[in-house]
């Protein structure tokens, strides 16, 4: 089973155990209970669990605990695999390998790294999560602790999502299947089976709520780009609004997500995705030379242009379909235009120009991670509206970001669509707009989609035969070193 770190104290600092290969092992050493935590002086829990917020911020770049390889862990790989798995990505060849297991959909074992890595990251920080909770059992008066409770209460939240949306089929199709576990403590607690799908949901509500509390606290501490803000917390209940059907909750949050932002500009959208201060991003990821991962990052992976694993005959590039919905007076449409003869004679017209390092920075990798955008708040709030029979308004939100990104024009004519039309095509936009940040696999969940890699014209490096968003092999199982340590879950309790 898991075993859930102990907290240290050693002069003020938390520190936690490293992870066996097993679970989470804990030896504790000048053990200190989360209520004598509770008991110090507010600046000085502060430093004591700052530093540990800290280190779940880290561990969403890349978990070393797991893995010194970045195809193995931190979010912006699960944000690749997410998107192989719905075909939106394409790979066009095995190269040097990475990845493309995933993009096969050879990954359904509970040996395989894949599942085993990702089940780790999430209960690594979810674990670290529930260590800085439990020290403030209510909502902090002081607006330094109260801001830092917010994050980690959100940031469970989010690490629970993350969690249940890849390991279950979606929320509407069964709340009472079997999810993930729940644990809300950092101590040695009893090995947990799996909770329910709507159990699961019933935990981020709570999280969400929690932090969102706390964020209202009188003169809490505001948060910029680089940290889990009031913000991003709204663009994350959004998307489990979103899951849930209440879609009347999605679009209140997807508005107040909205505010401070403005679009990019063509050029800055032509850019590179790789500066953490675009007037887009929500929440992103500072990338320093100290926490560069080189050949191991997401560029390295993903870029079409810098010399990183792609150009191995490992480029990934959009489904040649998917493209083709793209119209030529829309500004993307050269974002995923093949421009060189040569690879468009080879792979054709669908290419990817959207993710490139920063110029002058190619070789030190420092280019910066996006996570959440406000784009993607349009698309959200016009698909509740519309699921809501508010066709009117959700076209006037679609239509901000179509003429945002057409020079002012609607060469989608949104304004003529109603009903499923009008839904269908917030889809095709939302896959447009998002691709390359992990969100296409959520769109094809959640319109219960049929992933279809072999048609006329496909692009696909491996063909495979069309999948319903439900088919198993979309599932991560969960890892075998769970089921072995874990007397609460039992082979009978996998995945199919």
């Amino acid at each position: 089973m898991m075993k859930i770190k102990y907290i240290i104290l050693g002069i003020f600092i938390l520190t936690f155990i490293g992870c066996s290969d097993d679970f989470l092992e804990a030896e504790p050493e000048a053990q200190v209970t989360p209520e004598q935590l509770a008991d110090l002086p507010a600046s000085k829990l502060a430093g004591v669990i700052e530093g540990k917020l800290k280190g779940v911020y880290s561990t969403l770049l890349i978990n070393e605990a797991v893995s010194d390889r970045e195809p193995y862990s931190g979010q912006k790989s699960y944000d690749i695999v997410s998107d192989l798995f719905s075909g939106d990505m394409v790979m066009t060849a095995q190269g040097y390998g990475w990845y493309w297991w995933e993009y096969t959909l050879q990954v359904h074992s509970p040996t395989y790294s894949r599942p085993t890595y990702y089940w780790r990251t999430f209960y690594s920080l979810i674990y670290s999560l529930n260590g800085i909770i439990e020290t403030m059992p209510t909502v902090p008066e002081d607006p330094k602790l109260a801001s830092i409770y917010a994050q980690a209460r959100g940031l469970r939240g989010y690490c629970y999502f993350k969690l249940i949306n890849m390991l279950q089929h979606p929320y509407l199709d069964d709340m009472n299947a079997p999810g993930v576990p729940v644990y809300t403590t950092s101590v040695n607690d009893a090995p947990k089976g799996r909770n329910s799908v709507g159990e699961v949901y019933t935990q981020i509500v709570n999280d969400l709520d929690s932090a969102q509390i706390a964020f209202n606290v009188k003169d809490v501490v505001s948060l910029g780009v680089r940290d889990f803000n009031e913000n991003a917390l709204s663009a994350i209940y959004a998307q489990v609004a979103l899951f849930m059907g209440d879609y009347a909750k999605a679009e209140a949050e997807a508005k107040k997500a909205k505010v401070g932002y403005s679009f990019m500009t063509e050029s800055k959208y032509q850019s590179g995705f790789n500066d953490i201060n675009n007037d887009e991003w929500i929440w992103g990821i500072d990338v320093t030379t100290e926490t560069n991962n080189s050949y191991d990052s997401f560029f390295s992976h993903v870029s079409s242009v810098d010399d990183g694993y792609t150009p191995f005959n490992m480029y990934k590039i959009m489904d040649a379909e998917l493209f083709n919905h793209i119209d030529e007076n829309d500004y993307r449409y050269n974002t995923f235009y093949n421009q060189d003869a040569d690879n468009r004679a080879a792979y054709g017209d669908a290419w990817q120009n959207k993710f490139y390092n920063e110029a002058g920075k190619e070789l030190d990798w420092v280019s910066d991670y996006v996570l959440m955008r406000v784009s993607e708040m349009f698309l959200i709030e016009a698909e509740a509206l519309a699921r809501q029979g508010k066709d009117g308004e959700a076209k006037t939100v679609l239509l901000d970001l179509i003429n945002a990104r057409c020079n002012d024009t609607d060469p989608y004519n949104v304004a003529s669509l109603s009903g499923e039309a009008l839904l269908q095509e917030i889809y095709m936009q939302a896959r447009i707009e998002l691709w390359g940040e992990g969100r296409a696999l959520y769109y094809k969940k959640r319109f219960k989609k049929t992933i279809v890699r072999d048609y006329p014209g496909s692009n696909h490096g491996y063909l495979l035969p069309d999948m319903p968003y439900n088919h198993k092999d979309i599932l991560l199982l969960i890892p075998d070193s769970e089921i072995n340590n874990n007397p609460e879950i039992t082979p009978d309790d996998q995945n199919p």
